[in-house]
């Protein structure tokens, strides 16, 4: 069956006084902020995250497997393991890492065929190995959430992303690296093994919107044996090469905003020679990028806040500007020319991803003929938008599963 395409009149988004709070869109409540994880080795998180055989050349391999920790699962889970499979190394392009995941299955036997695999993309946790979502307890709202989609059938595999729990950086700027270590998460489970069907849906909030969007990019040349048929993103970000290019993504005062940007700044820093961490910080910036390596985001804007040190006290003069230079092709959407239907969950009191911002990402899609489905959530907030769009975000995935018409809207 054909799908429709929305053709109508494309919004106007009236300029926000505000907008630049659209980078608020990078952090999220995806870890509590007094979770703790357990059995603990070096480098605060348990041995199996650390792989010390061979890799194999292939991305997408099952390296090991554990059980989960009970409460580190969801509660409608029939099983619930981590995993550590094998991705390509999006900071250099070429070879594999390893990379953790959680996966979640339904309760019974997989359907015929399989379980469509529900990819999770994580809202933003922290750069240092204790905030990798599957070594902690998950927060209320993302158990829920995924609960809703191991209720409807789908497998739920949720990746940590490079770096983040597993050896080396985690490139928190980097769309390329998270979108590999997404893509290659559903390779990994799509099999006998798990009994998941190659019918991949990519799932994302806050950071993980971002990443699935532009994962929707990636994916025809990188990963074209995976039969994706849907993107959903909850508190989108817009993060395309124009919006960072204009200043509008770099925008942002806040001292909400200073833990991420200290994140991007000590990623960058230890990633590019030609970037000094004392030539890139002030003094007091210096005290919140120590943290980096050690605390997650809660404890970053703790931090932020007790100092009041918004981006423009914790950076030296133009060197914010300059990270934000620095391979911006990374940190943006690689095409805005996606094969795949997206839905969009917009909360109306959003005040981290403003409804106007991801508004005018749903237009640039649909002025190039994207098959797009938006809603708008009243009175929902960035966190909020996430479980009140479940019911919707479902019922689209199983529509383009399925290969049935997607209710495209420009005008949500």
């Amino acid at each position: 069956m054909r799908r429709r395409v929305s053709r109508g009149t494309i919004l106007d988004p009236a300029p926000r006084k505000r907008a630049g709070f659209m980078l608020l869109a990078l952090l999220g409540s995806a870890v509590p902020a007094t979770a703790k994880p357990t059995d603990v080795g070096d480098g605060g998180v348990p041995s199996f995250y650390t792989w010390t055989g061979a890799l194999p050349d292939q991305a997408g391999v099952v390296l090991a497997e554990e059980p989960l920790p009970t409460e580190f699962s969801v509660a409608t889970a029939g099983k619930a393991v981590r995993i550590l499979y094998t991705a390509r190394d999006g900071i250099a392009d070429k070879g594999v890492v390893p990379v953790s995941a959680a996966l979640f299955l339904p309760r019974g036997a997989p359907s015929k065929g399989g379980w469509p695999v529900m990819a999770w993309a994580h809202s933003t946790t922290g750069i240092a190995d204790i905030c990798a979502p599957s070594a902690r307890p998950r927060g209320e709202r993302d158990s829920r959430y995924i609960a809703s989609w191991l209720d409807a059938g789908f497998a739920v595999v949720a990746s940590d992303y490079q770096g983040l729990g597993t050896p080396g950086i985690h490139p928190y700027s980097n769309y390329r690296a998270s979108s590999y270590s997404l893509l290659d998460s559903a390779r990994a489970i799509v099999g006998t093994r798990y009994g998941a069907a190659n019918a991949v849906v990519l799932v994302g909030q806050s950071q993980g919107a971002g990443t699935v969007v532009a994962a929707a990019g990636y994916a025809p040349f990188y990963a074209p044996d995976l039969k994706l048929k849907g993107v959903v993103a909850t508190g989108a970000p817009n993060l395309s090469r124009a919006a960072i290019e204009s200043g509008l993504a770099s925008s942002a005062t806040d001292v909400m905003v200073t833990g991420a940007y200290a994140m991007i700044g000590y990623e960058l820093t230890r990633t590019h020679a030609d970037l000094d961490a004392g030539a890139v910080f002030s003094e007091e910036g210096r005290e919140i990028e120590a943290m980096v390596g050690s605390a997650c985001l809660p404890d970053l804007m703790k931090a932020a806040a007790a100092r009041n040190l918004d981006p423009s006290k914790a950076f030296r003069p133009g060197m914010l500007k300059r990270l934000w230079d620095t391979d911006v092709e990374l940190r943006s959407f690689p095409t805005l020319d996606l094969k795949s239907p997206v839905f969009f969950g917009i909360g109306a009191a959003d005040t981290a991803a403003l409804p106007m911002t991801t508004l005018t990402l749903v237009n640039d899609l649909c002025s190039r003929g994207n098959v797009v489905e938006a809603h708008i959530y009243k009175d929902k907030d960035h966190s909020g938008v996430v479980n009140a769009a479940a019911v919707d975000a479902i019922a689209f995935a199983r529509a383009a599963i399925e290969g049935r018409p997607i209710a495209a809207s420009c005008r949500p």
